[in-house]
């Protein structure tokens, strides 16, 4: 194989969003993904750990954890909470099946 016949990266990438299992995959995880971040960003910003979020917002530790994965998409009701202990806005769209945030 010569170097001339790999693939960019946005390549593969273009391939795989067109590849219907891959978009159902990233649908699936893209709205929890960027909840994480989302939460990720407001502890550094706070400088709180994630025991500190959990007290602020009213769960666990291990559930700050959880979101901060990634895995799961949250509840709405998980939403609701994190919205009223810290501000955030969380506006959301769901759309085709897919969830996703948009410009508030």
């Amino acid at each position: 194989m010569n170097l001339s016949d790999l693939k960019t990266s946005a390549q593969v990438h273009d391939e795989q969003r067109h590849d219907p299992e891959f978009r159902s995959e990233w649908d699936r995880t893209a709205f929890a993904n960027d909840v994480a971040l989302r939460i990720l960003r407001y502890r550094q910003e706070h400088g709180l750990t994630q025991a500190g979020l959990a007290r602020e917002v009213g769960m666990t530790q291990s559930v700050i954890a959880r979101l901060e994965s990634g895995d799961q998409p949250p509840s709405i009701a998980t939403l609701v909470k994190l919205s009223k202990g810290t501000g955030m806005d969380f506006n959301i769209k769901v759309s085709g099946g897919a969830v996703e945030f948009i410009a508030a």
